[in-house]
């Protein structure tokens, strides 16, 4: 998945929406909120991407990501 389709994704998922990389598996994690997030509960994700180190680094420098694991 592109960098800019997860953007589009945490746009279109709203002012709440809470993007996670968890760096040690490679994901990055969408959620509705953070409370979500913290949660942990897969039921509640919106998406989920595995990147390359690249990719990662990329969408980390957009400033868009909230926390990164």
């Amino acid at each position: 998945m592109k960098i800019e389709d997860i953007l589009a994704a945490k746009i279109k998922s709203g002012e709440n929406a809470y993007l996670c990389r968890e760096s040690a598996a490679g994901d990055c994690i969408l959620w509705p909120t953070l409370d979500a997030s913290e949660n942990e509960d897969s039921a509640d994700e919106i998406g989920s991407w595995q990147q390359t180190p690249d990719e990662a680094k990329r969408l980390i420098e957009t400033g868009e990501v909230d926390e990164i694991e």
